[in-house]
């Protein structure tokens, strides 16, 4: 076998070995706030506002960067409810579980 087609088929194998991570790397915005949101609930519902704020944040950021790509009223509004959420989650109030929920259900409705 030649040098060149060695080579050839080398770097072949190495590219299709990372063509699944650059796949999950290019998740959508919206998938990621999504997950962020869920997690948030959660965290919330086990009585950690400072989890649940965190998660919240990486929702927030997820959720603009998909509202400049693609503008969308359910994302608007979730912005504005994540938002909200992170205050009352920073205020250590109880409701801001309910806030961020009613956030990731906003997400989930909109389109991907």
């Amino acid at each position: 076998m030649s040098r060149r087609l060695m080579i050839a088929m080398l770097s072949l194998g190495l590219a299709w070995s990372f063509a699944p991570r650059l796949a999950l790397a290019q998740e959508s915005h919206i998938a990621q706030a999504i997950h962020h949101a869920r997690e948030a609930v959660v965290a919330g519902r086990e009585g950690k506002p400072s989890t649940l704020v965190r998660h919240a944040t990486e929702a927030l950021h997820h959720a603009k960067a998909q509202q400049q790509e693609r503008p969308n009223a359910q994302v608007k509004e979730a912005i504005a409810r994540l938002e909200e959420g992170i205050r009352f989650g920073e205020k250590r109030r109880r409701s801001a579980t309910r806030i961020v929920y009613r956030a990731l259900q906003q997400l989930e409705r909109a389109p991907q």
